[in-house]
């Protein structure tokens, strides 16, 4: 008979087995919801009371190493790093460890193969989760290798064809590969294996929603919360696909948008918000233009962490869109003194100068950060339309001539932006004549070389023909080379030829030309005949002209 002092050995043995295996199921439960501060915390609380079981240090580092982008927290992955090596100073045999640590070794983009090798090394011969999990660190890494991931992956598949989390790893290689049918086919059988397993059929949604059938991943998603309406994960996807839906259709696009926003509330409502579950929020609200959600988001993550990268990027976005110009470029000053120059991105410098432009002291750097975001991303040229426009109605012409020319350099200009610029430069030049400030003709240039390609663009603009006869004239001494001829008979020819039915409208700009063609027929081709027929044309329309009546009795007196 068992000595009862055995018995009870064993069996507090057995229970705490038990209680261990259940605390691990349910951390990894927890993070597959995505409620990533319960995962962690269950996992944490793990290490401390089972400090000599690897396994719980290898999902802890797992989880550093899957829940936040380490391109924007590299100090993931040094957290991650020391809780594989607790892992290994617990159990040096356990050779999933040593696979974090080559994963680890991927997320600084070095070689893991000594890392991999060591685990490989201490796997029996039986065991495939060891190239599972070194396949997934492949697929998963910041530059996925997918070729040498499904080396590892199916390897495994040799070894356990029954695994539902190897097929979900699979079906993400194939889908990184843009081989949905093969990553759906993968994902299905993942539930087959496992029909609890509703990470996996959440992917069959998005690679329906991958697909713009829309429907078919909103029925996807559906299923899995009549499954379980807990799950988390599905309302975000909900939430993601209405909102890419919701492009196909201005009818429906409020509408949807309002489910969208309402699904991924039901999401935060799930999850424990994290950080890293308000970060995914704040991208969506970003994408929805929802910015009074996405401040109040962002100052909540703030609490969290206030130095965190992306935080202050939406602190500072989301300030700008909501008319909080000085926070904003406060926000974004402190962002780009905290990151690396490489991890700036074209819309830091956007904002940034947006929101120093409506400093009128701060407006020479409020440019030069348009200009860099420009240089870095052309199509960001087009909110110069927007910033020259109001400049120019302000009359600052020599501010607007620059926001053109920074907005012309958008790949999708407007022809519009052409036609301000030239006048900009245009009326640049008349203030400072007028001012006798001797202005440079190169002012002119510019002037006619916007018109230049606006009427070649547009022939029919009438206002680009008339603008570059006046132009013209003024760089003609005296109108001594009739340099404005081809453009005022361009004009002319427009408005009475081409298009008669502007002549009526165009009667001022008919008597401008009519009156400069005739002078330059008299006075440079001293043709008497053409000259008078000019003036005559100025008299029919203007019978009052002075001009064209003191031109037409000059005339007369020379015969």
């Amino acid at each position: 008979m068992m000595n009862k002092a055995v018995k009870l050995t064993l069996g507090l043995v057995f229970i705490s087995s038990v209680v261990f295996s259940q605390s691990l199921t349910d951390a990894r439960k927890a993070i597959d919801a995505e409620q990533y501060q319960k995962g962690k915390a269950m996992l944490n609380s793990l290490t401390s009371t089972q400090a000599t079981n690897p396994e719980t240090f290898f999902y802890l580092g797992n989880l550093y190493l899957t829940t936040a982008s380490i391109n924007i927290r590299p100090d993931y992955i040094d957290s991650a790093k020391a809780v594989f090596e607790k892992g290994i100073s617990a159990n040096a045999e356990y050779a999933l460890n040593f696979v974090g640590l080559g994963a680890v070794d991927l997320a600084k983009k070095a070689s893991p193969k000594v890392n991999f090798d060591k685990a490989i090394a201490l796997t029996k011969k039986k065991d495939h989760l060891t190239d599972l999990y070194i396949g997934r660190a492949y697929v998963n890494a910041p530059k996925p290798m997918i070729t040498e991931g499904m080396v590892h992956l199916n390897k495994a598949k040799l070894l356990n064809e029954k695994d539902a989390q190897l097929f979900l790893v699979l079906g993400d290689a194939y889908r990184a590969e843009m081989k949905n049918s093969e990553a759906f086919s993968a994902y299905r059988t993942a539930f087959d294996l496992d029909k609890t397993f509703l990470r996996s059929k959440v992917e069959l949604g998005k690679i329906n929603k991958m697909s713009k059938a829309f429907e078919e991943a909103i029925a996807e998603f559906n299923s899995v919360i009549a499954l379980d309406d807990k799950y988390g994960p599905a309302y975000r996807e909900l939430a993601e696909t209405y909102y890419q839906w919701a492009w196909t259709s201005k009818k429906e696009y409020e509408g949807r948008i309002k489910l969208a926003l309402q699904f991924y509330e039901k999401y935060m409502d799930l999850t424990d918000r994290s950080l890293d579950s308000r970060l995914r929020h704040a991208d969506f609200l970003y994408l929805v233009k929802d910015f009074k959600a996405l401040e109040a988001e962002a100052n909540e993550m703030a609490k969290l962490d206030n130095v965190n990268p992306r935080v202050l990027r939406y602190l500072a976005y989301s300030a700008f869109e909501n008319g909080n110009f000085t926070s904003s470029a406060q926000a974004l000053n402190d962002f780009i003194a905290k990151v690396e120059p490489t991890r700036l991105i074209s819309q830091d410098y956007l904002y940034l100068g947006r929101a120093q432009m409506k400093d009128t002291t701060k407006f020479q750097e409020g440019m030069a950060n348009i200009e860099k975001a420009v240089a870095l991303d052309s199509t960001n040229a087009v909110v110069m339309s927007e910033i020259g426009q109001a400049l120019y109605k302000g009359k600052k012409y020599v501010e607007a001539a620059r926001a053109y020319e920074i907005a012309i350099l958008n790949p999708e200009r407007a022809l519009l932006d052409y036609y301000y610029l030239g006048m900009s430069y245009y009326f640049t030049y008349g203030a400072q004549n007028a001012a006798k400030l001797n202005p440079p003709k190169d002012l002119l240039v510019k002037a006619d070389t916007a018109f230049s390609f606006l009427v070649k663009r547009s022939p029919t603009t009438q206002a680009g023909w008339q603008y570059r006869g006046r132009i013209n004239r003024l760089l003609d001494e005296n109108d001594s080379k009739g340099l404005a001829v081809p453009y005022y008979e361009a004009y002319v020819k427009l408005v009475t030829l081409d298009k008669p039915e502007l002549a009526a409208k165009s009667v001022p700009g008919l008597i401008e030309a009519y009156n400069y063609l005739g002078s330059v027929a008299l006075r440079k081709d001293s043709d008497k005949l053409k000259a008078k027929e000019y003036f005559d044309k100025v008299i029919l329309l203007d019978p009052s002209n002075v001009t064209a009546k003191e031109s037409i009795a000059a005339i007369a007196s020379l015969n």
